[in-house]
């Protein structure tokens, strides 16, 4: 299942011993010769894979939550955090976030395999031209799905309001282009709206391509077998779709209608089925049902780090420090994100109804919270984690400096293995992956895009907004047993798409979302960031004080990112977003 990750790193390998991958590949090698290296050609579009990352704390060591209120990293100097702290520190020459460079030649390779790869005279298995011809069309169907998906990852980037007031998106780029054409200079961004409607067009083409619904073992064929997962899906298209046109059609944006996406979103539902599965989401042993579980059945598309002997890079990272964990403690969630979970019984921690109780705020929560953030008194790999004042696991205890301690009283549980080890002549690693498509997403997307074209209980679609936020919440184990009486009480598209918004928060946190949704629903970027100081009073009491520790400084233009600077130097008719 894992061939994929290892062809990709033995291309990277390759990479960096010649340019084959570079531009330059147009001018060199004429078309011809290329009909005769199949396997090479088939590189162009395995090496395009490389968009997509292997895991989520990719900027140096952080999750993008960490540039939001969900999370701070104690890593003070590194870029996710710089970003969110300094005024002025975000620019267009300074961009954590810029990929434009790796994703464009990422495109020129796979309009080049698409040229060349799917020409008829390219043979992968000459022996066997039925086999070839399958091939060829699944190639077919991951090139598209690759292009549109990256075009995606651009537009999210650089999709905005330009200096002239019009809404834009990125330069398409879908023809092979030679690298001596003296319009390469002169490409201009397309429309937002053109940049959508192609990333639809494409994985349309993809659609009807030969992607299979899923790799597994109900065939032999060893192009389609499950040792191929990892590689995208039909439903990964239409995942893809979903997720585009809600981008398309939030308020930032507003080029498409959440009807659109609504049905982008049934789609996929319709071929997933109405519920979720239930055994992926088990507290007690979530690390081998899910986080460290890469064929779980919640997940869509993922790729895989670490090979098949695994890694403990992210609990390397993000364990917290001493005590024999031995982790740097990077991510430290937020008391903001603590408190948007519920309580068990479905009721948000301000409502008289939940039972909530800020000196025991860590009891009888939302089943999530206990599988997302390390708390104080908790047991975590047969410690138990000290976060109060003086406690094992904060600034003054062995191994515990003020560069990994945590910053909010809170270490990430979230992606964590608790099977992984870091202690020297101990050392154990487990399998890690990012989950590009879950199927959780799929329902928050539809319950978003119903609720906003037609309310909470419309059933257009078969599905209604409530149906769809209601099976959300009852795999997660609120009112467990009983009925969702807080969703039950909820009655207007307002208070719904609160709801909604709150869900997609907690269920989708560190994997990469809320960066670009609080952005995409034009929210408050700049709510402060608040932690919690814990005093042990003993006995096992504890009392709690919540502070603010920091304040982004985001400024209304940063809705939209910017383009790189460079690349406005070199190519005269981008524009850039406004403010930048």
């Amino acid at each position: 299942m894992r061939n994929l990750m290892f062809f990709l790193g033995a291309l990277i390998v390759l990479s960096s011993c010649e340019d084959y991958f570079e531009p330059k590949l147009t001018n060199e090698r004429t078309f011809d010769v290329l009909l005769t290296q199949p396997d090479n050609v088939r590189g162009l579009l395995t090496y395009a894979y490389r968009s997509i990352p292997a895991g989520y704390d990719v900027f140096g060591s952080d999750f993008l939550d960490s540039a939001t209120d969900n999370a701070l990293s104690n890593n003070l100097t590194g870029a996710i955090n710089q970003m969110s702290a300094i005024d002025g520190w975000w620019t267009s020459v300074r961009n954590p976030l810029d990929n434009w460079q790796d994703r464009f030649d990422d495109l020129k390779n796979i309009n080049l395999f698409i040229d060349v790869g799917l020409d008829d005279r390219v043979m992968y298995y000459r022996s066997n031209p039925t086999r070839d011809a399958a091939f060829k069309e699944r190639l077919k169907g991951e090139a598209f799905f690759l292009r549109a998906y990256i075009h995606f990852e651009l537009l999210k980037r650089y999709g905005g309001i330009d200096e002239n007031g019009e809404l834009m998106g990125v330069p398409l780029m879908i023809s092979r282009l030679d690298v001596n054409d003296p319009d390469i200079s002169n490409i201009p961004r397309n429309t937002y709206s053109e940049t959508v409607q192609q990333i639809i067009n494409d994985l349309d083409t993809a659609l009807d391509a030969g992607l299979p619904e899923a790799y597994d073992n109900s065939t032999i064929d060893p192009d389609f077998d499950l040792t191929n997962l990892g590689r995208p899906t039909t439903i990964a298209c239409k995942a893809l779709k979903s997720r585009v046109l809600l981008y398309a059609a939030s308020p930032a944006f507003g080029t498409s209608s959440y009807a659109e996406a609504a049905q982008a979103a049934k789609e996929v539902i319709d071929d997933i089925g109405l519920t979720l599965p239930s055994n992926v989401y088990n507290v007690g042993d979530i690390s081998n049902t899910f986080y460290n579980n890469d064929v779980n059945d919640e997940l869509i598309m993922r790729r895989v780090s670490g090979g098949t002997s695994g890694n403990n890079n992210l609990e390397k990272n993000h364990f917290p420090p001493g005590a024999g964990l031995e982790g740097n403690g990077n991510c430290n969630p937020s008391q903001n994100l603590v408190d948007a979970f519920p309580m068990a019984n479905g009721y948000p921690i301000t409502e008289s109804m939940s039972g909530y109780n800020e000196n025991q705020m860590y009891q009888n929560r939302d089943p999530r919270f206990y599988m997302t953030v390390i708390y104080n008194n908790q047991n975590f790999k047969g410690r138990v984690i000290e976060t109060f004042d003086g406690g094992a696991h904060m600034v003054g205890a062995p191994g515990v400096t003020v560069e990994n301690a945590t910053r909010t009283g809170y270490y990430l549980r979230k992606w964590i293995s608790s099977d992984a080890n870091l202690v020297e002549g101990n050392n154990v690693n487990d399998v890690h992956y990012n989950a590009l498509f879950r199927k959780v997403e799929i329902f928050l997307n539809f319950a978003e895009a119903a609720n906003e074209a037609n309310g909470p209980d419309d059933r257009t679609y078969g599905l209604s907004a409530r149906e769809a936020i209601a099976e959300v919440r009852r795999r997660a184990g609120i009112a467990s047993g009983g009925t969702d009486d807080y969703l039950m009480s909820i009655n207007t598209k307002e208070s719904m798409r609160q709801l909604i918004k709150n869900e997609r928060r907690i269920e989708l946190c560190f994997e990469g979302h809320r960066f670009y949704d609080l952005r995409r629903w034009e929210d408050d970027l700049n709510v402060p960031i608040s932690g919690v100081t814990i005093t042990n009073s003993g006995n096992g009491i504890f009392s709690y004080s919540r502070k603010v520790i920091q304040t982004p400084n985001y400024k209304s233009f940063m809705n939209y990112g910017p383009l790189p600077f460079n690349e406005l130097l070199r190519t005269n008719n981008l524009t850039q977003n406004l403010g930048w």
